[in-house]
């Protein structure tokens, strides 16, 4: 087995329906100071785990792990090269960069059980309820910490997943796509933090800056999962308000499929512009 692999991937735009619920990845972005939209990170994840999956093989789908930490913005058009190479025990490193070299993600990952599995703040409430009729707005400052979220029911349908491979990511791997019961791709775990978050609440944009995934057992469509997560931190940085979430994703008989982490910096409202 080579110690190294190396995969490319042009970044595309975000899909209408991510545009609509974060407007840092439309042209929103601008009003945050962003020169144009940028890619949600979860896509950038999901392009550098190729290389992962290339390098430790495709179990570590079924039992594996990886943390991430966005390093800077990725914009449609960006090519981008990951690199992964074994560090020893079943462990690598990976970072992508962008044409210009400059490191866009970038972390370890591994088989099995990550080393920070003992460090999860997991929800107990874990029984699936539909969306609230009425979602108030989430200022940063006023993330519920140390409550659990009202879980949702996340739909892994065969036209779903093998739409976030092709359609979200551009990547037609036939792993997710061919057969009766293809994967899941490993980015659609980090992809359901934002979307549990709107499950309950409205919350004007976030930036995620860093994440840690955990991949327990196979996941195949077609499927529900439920997303029970945890609000574990909000901390204030230099008038920034940074959040973190822990979730577990359960397959309808409660086994465990996935545990996720998100940290995000959470965006307050724009000012309405006024009437001339």
């Amino acid at each position: 087995m080579s110690d190294q692999a190396v995969t490319e991937f042009t970044a595309i735009e975000d899909p209408p329906e991510i545009q609509k619920a974060n407007p840092i990845h439309a042209e929103g972005a601008t009003a945050y100071g962003y020169e144009r939209p940028i890619v949600a990170g979860l896509s950038s994840y999901g392009w550098a785990a190729a290389a992962l999956i290339e390098l430790l093989g495709e179990h570590w789908l079924d039992l594996g792990w990886a943390d991430l930490a966005l390093r800077r913005p990725v914009f449609a058009g960006d090519r981008l090269t990951t690199t992964a190479t074994l560090t020893g025990d079943g462990r690598c490193h990976y970072v992508q960069v962008n044409e210009a070299g400059k490191a866009t993600v970038e972390g370890d990952a591994g088989l099995g059980l990550a080393p920070f599995h003992d460090q999860w703040q997991l929800p107990t409430r874990r029984g699936p309820v539909p969306p609230a009729e009425v979602r108030p707005l989430l200022l940063p400052e006023e993330a519920p910490v140390d409550e659990d979220y009202p879980p949702m029911a996340a739909d892994l349908s065969l036209e779903r997943t093998r739409w976030w491979s092709a359609g979200r990511l551009g990547d037609h791997h036939p792993r997710y796509h061919q057969g009766d019961h293809p994967r899941a791709h490993p980015s659609w775990v980090p992809g359901q933090m934002t979307p549990l978050i709107r499950h309950s609440y409205r919350f004007a944009a976030g930036i995620h800056t860093t994440g840690r995934v955990q991949y327990l057992a196979p996941m195949r469509a077609p499927m529900t999962v439920t997303v029970a997560g945890r609000w574990i931190g909000n901390t204030e940085r230099n008038g920034k308000w940074w959040s973190t979430s822990d979730a577990v994703f359960l397959a309808p008989d409660g086994t465990e499929l996935a545990r996720c982490q998100q940290a995000q910096i959470l965006l307050p409202p724009l000012p309405k512009k006024e009437t001339p």
